[in-house]
């Protein structure tokens, strides 16, 4: 599909101020909380990460969050209203290794001449329709056991010690699994729960249980956990997951917008093309 750009005047390109009072550009984010929901837990709940506007009110966003060394990319983040607030901000960013997330598709040919290597991924961003919603409980599903961290880790991202992070989103976030002899062969977890969206992801059926519905099982569980808290669930397939896209919408997903996740290596800001 096309890359549509919004449309309005263009103004002049600001400098990139750093902002230190987060709740200043919580009108900002808040008001696409779905879109906005991987930005938003970047910005109130990493107090780590370098936060970045184009001027105030703003019409561009950064979360940055910066290698801890070795080959460890940084993480960026990266909303915005209008092309030219973005620019800016896209002038802070490292060189180096990145790992971005666009909150619009339109932001690639902005952040794409910083890139030496790049490699977007868009994937479509789905929210659940409550009055839509296939709330079929199913008796085998259950919580996952952090013990099968690793596991999940080894099939989600093979290529980068996820273990780690995997533990903690199995001990602080909603999960659901469904066990055949005494092992899980199918869950869902989640990435972020804002205070009003859950991102589900890591869904995932070992081969030889498939299309026995188990992933539309464990992905139910984690919606109705989400939802009895009060979040809205969310959640991302990629653009060329033809499964994934063919199977949100019968559990009452319905796709809000094109997003980009992907892995670049930046030039320094300013150097030579």
């Amino acid at each position: 599909m096309p890359t549509l750009l919004p449309t309005g005047p263009v103004r002049q390109a600001t400098p990139a101020i750093r902002i230190q009072d987060h709740e200043t550009i919580r009108p900002f984010l808040e008001a696409d909380p779905i879109g906005n929901a991987v930005l938003w837990e970047r910005v109130f709940h990493r107090p780590g990460h370098e936060v970045y506007s184009d001027g105030e009110p703003p019409k561009a966003v950064l979360g940055l969050g910066r290698s801890r060394g070795g080959d460890e990319p940084h993480f960026v983040g990266l909303h915005a209203t209008a092309p030219d607030a973005a620019v800016p901000l896209v002038e802070r960013i490292p060189e180096g290794p990145v790992f971005y997330h666009l909150t619009e598709e339109w932001l690639l040919p902005v952040l794409a001449p910083r890139a030496r290597e790049f490699r977007p991924r868009p994937a479509w961003l789905f929210a659940l329709d409550p009055t839509g919603f296939s709330d079929r409980v199913d008796g085998r599903v259950r919580r996952l056991e952090a013990q099968w961290a690793a596991t999940v880790a080894n099939l989600w991202e093979p290529d980068w010690p996820a273990e780690p992070y995997v533990r903690s989103r199995i001990e602080s976030g909603p999960t659901e699994s469904i066990y055949e002899d005494g092992k899980p062969i199918a869950w869902a977890l989640t990435h972020i729960v804002t205070d009003r969206v859950g991102l589900i992801g890591m869904v995932h059926v070992l081969e030889g249980h498939r299309r026995k519905g188990l992933a539309s099982a464990v992905v139910r569980a984690v919606s109705r956990d989400l939802l009895e808290d009060g979040k809205i669930p969310a959640l991302h397939a990629y653009a060329d997951n033809a499964a994934a896209l063919s199977l949100f919408p019968t559990l009452g997903f319905r796709k809000v917008k094109m997003q980009v996740w992907g892995e670049a290596v930046l030039k320094a800001p300013g150097g030579d093309p």
